[in-house]
């Protein structure tokens, strides 16, 4: 059972055609159909059905997926076993939100840049949709993205971590002093927002849907960065994920508001796709990152 014939067999399962399979890998796609043939004479069983121009997994093929899975990492991990991580080359391609890229990333890429310092690395920020969307098409190896707590099949969640999402004010603010505050106090304050498709403002507008109340944006921007320094310098409130007023040594200009009646919460996830083949390039990233904002890893990818 050849290596090259089981990454075909996931690269197939994954597209759902043999003809994409083939521009993806290189091959020609009488190439993919005799590999695929191959393995299936190989099994004893149908991998895929072909009716027509469409290809569909079959059950037995489904089923073997985490079996193919699983021998090719574990080949990889052989292959690599003596290999210290500063040894390691490549590319690795990592997509995150850009409140994550400006909050975490500026630790956890020279980080991994001392641990693996012959690894190229390129970063890409786009919506959790656009991300997931590289991701299923294999042009991203990795996600670090904060969403709803949500379940997909075709996704790993190599862990997964509650942050709170905050009403955030500079330091020079009126009410950054305040002990406690309530959502009826900041209805009518300077707000600068995100637009309405962001969930920080989707989780904001529901609080706020929930008490009969609304706030009336004088900027809608989608710039994390712009926004936390226009309430640094100004007198106006923003939300975001907690972490964007969180400084690692050092003290942060803005604060979050002790809001009594509000709770927001969305899951930091770092994510890959379940056919992506686990390298040690990637799992060295898995680990910077989790011990960047302390998280715990799934035992099976340390």
């Amino acid at each position: 059972m050849e290596l090259r014939i089981l990454n075909t067999f996931l690269k197939v399962a994954q597209l759902q055609s043999f003809s994409k399979a083939a521009e993806s890998l290189g091959y020609s796609q009488s190439a993919i159909t005799v590999q695929v043939q191959q393995l299936e004479n190989e099994l004893g069983v149908r991998l895929f059905d072909r009716i027509g121009k469409n290809v569909t997994i079959t059950h037995y093929g489904q089923t073997f997926i985490p079996y193919a899975r699983d021998v090719i990492s574990a080949a990889t991990r052989a292959a690599n076993f003596a290999v210290d991580d500063q040894d390691l080359t490549g590319t690795l391609r990592i997509g995150t939100l850009e409140s994550l890229m400006i909050s975490r990333f500026g630790e956890i890429i020279p980080a991994f840049h001392k641990r693996c310092p012959h690894v190229r690395t390129q970063l890409f920020s786009g919506s959790t949709e656009e991300l997931l969307r590289k991701l299923t098409h294999n042009e991203l190896d990795l996600i670090y993205t904060l969403d709803d707590h949500a379940y997909d099949p075709q996704l790993v969640k190599l862990f997964e971590r509650s942050e709170a999402v905050v009403v955030m004010a500079g330091k020079q603010h009126p009410l950054a002093q305040a002990d406690t505050l309530t959502l009826q106090d900041i209805v009518n304050e300077q707000f600068i927002l995100m637009p309405r498709t962001s969930n920080y403002r989707r989780l904001f507008d529901m609080e706020l849907a929930r008490l009969n109340l609304e706030v009336s944006p004088f900027l809608e921007l989608d710039d994390t960065g712009m926004a936390i320094r226009m309430i640094t310098e100004n007198d106006y409130l923003t939300v975001l994920p907690h972490f964007a007023a969180q400084r690692k040594g050092g003290e942060s200009n803005i604060v979050a508001l002790p809001l009594s009646d509000c709770h927001m919460e969305q899951w930091s996830q770092l994510i890959h796709h379940r056919d992506k083949v686990i390298t040690p390039q990637i799992r060295a990233m898995a680990a910077v990152i989790a011990e960047a904002v302390g998280a715990t890893l799934k035992p099976d990818v340390v």
